[in-house]
């Protein structure tokens, strides 16, 4: 789940090699290193209220699902 301003998601990059994957990792823990350091609860505290809730996480997931057959035709 990504809310967008709230800093809550995930983030997954795929490299060609093991020496480009450290150099991807060398960055991205400059800049988790920021965002670890202060988290914001509120992001966390909305996904949690609408994963833990049966009618608003299947109106999530419907929508989720609108969101990513879009994306994959516009692909």
């Amino acid at each position: 789940m990504g809310l967008y301003g709230e800093r809550v998601g995930a983030l997954h990059v795929f490299c060609d090699n093991a020496e480009t994957a450290e150099k991807v990792m060398s960055q991205f823990r400059i800049l988790v290193r920021i965002n670890y350091s202060f988290p914001p609860l509120h992001g966390a505290r909305i996904a949690s209220i609408i994963l833990n809730n049966e009618e608003m996480r299947a109106q999530w997931l419907k929508e989720l699902v609108t969101v990513t057959t879009r994306i994959a035709k516009m692909r």
